[in-house]
């Protein structure tokens, strides 16, 4: 996998880059991810890990302030979001609606819904599902 990083009112680090470039290429072996993949570190406050770019299919934001020890597991919560979207189950389209399995679901945006909508939104719920077999899964991998 081809990663690009940016970065923005921080400084570059080979640390994040050397850690979320191990684990994006164990988590593309269990998951279907597009070729390249691009990743934002920024400051996005004390209570936002990381987010998804809805205009782009690879491109994955995460918090620079993360420890260490915590961005894989926020890797694997955005690269499932990635999944969703490269495989067509999260579409979000130029009527500003996103859509969930091709049905419309919602038009607001992460930051107009309460934490509780935003926790049942169903890619947020699927994400949940998924995360921790998948973690394991790349665990085992890297293990062997």
């Amino acid at each position: 996998m081809e990663i690009k990083y940016y970065y923005k009112d921080n400084h570059h680090s080979y640390k994040h880059e050397t850690i979320i470039t191990y684990f994006s290429n164990a988590i593309c072996q269990v998951i279907d991810l597009p070729p390249t993949l691009e990743v934002c570190l920024y400051d996005l406050g004390p209570e936002v890990y990381g987010g998804i770019d809805m205009y782009r299919v690879n491109r994955i934001g995460i918090n620079y302030d993360l420890s260490f020890e915590e961005i894989p597991k926020i890797l694997v919560h955005e690269l499932i979001h990635v999944n969703q979207k490269h495989t067509n189950l999260l579409e979000y389209r130029s009527n500003r609606y996103y859509y969930w399995r091709g049905i419309p679901y919602t038009n607001k945006t992460p930051e107009q819904l309460t934490r509780e909508e935003y926790d049942n939104l169903p890619w947020e719920i699927d994400v949940r599902e998924r995360q921790t077999k998948v973690l394991q899964k790349v665990l085992e991998l890297l293990n062997t």
